[in-house]
């Protein structure tokens, strides 16, 4: 895996301000796994409040109780659109926050001081600080996992739930849902909207997903899948059916 070089970010969050190691996740994104600093005073107060009053605490001043890795997603200038519809979505769906999508921080801005544009104001950069999942892109899995129909039907259930909440996620790839645990995570919310009548369901979405398992499974192992509703058959590639 190419090593990817590590910027500072000078960050404004809320009350605090903070630098922090930040490294590219991919290249052609403005995507970085961020390391925070510890705040000893606030981890020592932690210690000794009662969890009651932890908890208000953190609802009230996030900033102050990140965890000590995050994810930073950080406006695409040339993208600017996809940036608010992915707050505005992580923004909807709060109550599946932390479950089947990763938890948002909320926003902050970047003060980036390379930035050499001739302006009397230079206006920082608008980010999010999202949970960092720590879990396999699904089309990072061997075949024998992408052939397990439980993994289908807990795509299916991710789907269920944004469905229920009238979200389309809008980008169905492998590299955007998270096997952790057990359980999916969807992640990537810039191309996602409302469900619309006549529009693409989640359930065409899902079908997509489907068909991309089994060109994996077809491609890694020279099997072929015959997909059954959610479940997966499989046949060595040319056999008869």
């Amino acid at each position: 895996m190419e090593e990817r070089q590590q910027e500072i970010k000078d960050i404004q969050f809320g009350s605090r301000r903070f630098q922090a190691k930040a490294k590219r996740i991919s290249a052609n994104r403005h995507v970085f796994l961020l390391d925070i600093p510890p705040t000893p005073t606030v981890s020592w107060l932690s210690l000794w409040m009662p969890q009651p009053a932890r908890l208000w605490l953190q609802r009230l001043l996030p900033e102050w109780f990140l965890p000590t890795c995050v994810i930073l997603k950080e406006r695409n200038p040339n993208k600017a659109d996809n940036y608010e519809n992915e707050v505005d979505t992580y923004l909807h769906l709060q109550t599946l926050q932390g479950r089947c999508i990763p938890r948002l921080f909320g926003e902050v801005a970047i003060h980036n001081h390379s930035d050499r544009r001739c302006q009397i104001s230079k206006r920082p950069i608008p980010a999010i600080l999202l949970e960092h999942v720590r879990g396999v892109p699904i089309h990072s899995l061997p075949a024998k996992e992408l052939g397990n129909p439980q993994l289908v039907e807990k795509l299916q259930a991710v789907y269920d739930l944004l469905t229920k909440e009238g979200v389309l996620h809008g980008d169905p790839e492998l590299h955007n849902f998270l096997y952790v645990d057990s359980k999916i995570v969807a992640i990537d919310f810039e191309f996602s909207s409302p469900i619309s009548d006549g529009g693409i369901t989640n359930y065409e979405e899902l079908e997509t997903l489907k068909d991309q398992i089994e060109d994996r499974i077809e491609q890694e192992q020279g099997v072929k899948p015959v997909s059954l509703g959610s479940n997966l058959l499989f046949h060595p590639a040319g056999s008869a059916i």
